[in-house]
């Protein structure tokens, strides 16, 4: 997988204890590659907290790439089973996806001038 990651474009792409460790783009989040099974799952964290409403309205656009809460904050994940390396293309999308939809959520809790 880590060599799947680096040729489908993920930058910073690290092993640690047998976690992958890679980027969106080379100023985004970290993602991880864990293997689990006959596959990898890919998981990328956001700090804020879906409501139960919103995880359900990803989850019905997105039945193949469950979100969650993990650890307090926002996950996404999507699981791809050993040789099903074209999929990166379309956690690529996901992901992307994710990360747009927690800005937006988060943009929606503040308070009216309380900046970026």
């Amino acid at each position: 997988m880590k060599s799947a990651l680096m040729a489908a474009g993920f930058p910073g792409v690290e092993e640690d204890d047998g976690i992958l460790h890679a980027r969106l783009w080379s100023s985004s989040v970290e993602f991880t590659a864990t293997r689990e099974g006959g596959g990898w799952r890919l998981a990328l964290q956001w700090p804020v907290r879906a409501s139960a409403a919103q995880l359900a309205a990803w989850a019905a656009r997105h039945p193949d790439a469950p979100m969650d809460l993990h650890e307090g904050e926002t996950r996404v994940t999507l699981w791809l089973a050993d040789g099903q390396e074209a999929g990166l293309h379309r956690w690529a999308a996901v992901a992307e996806e994710a990360v747009a939809t927690c800005i937006g959520w988060r943009r929606a809790q503040r308070a009216p001038g309380e900046g970026m």
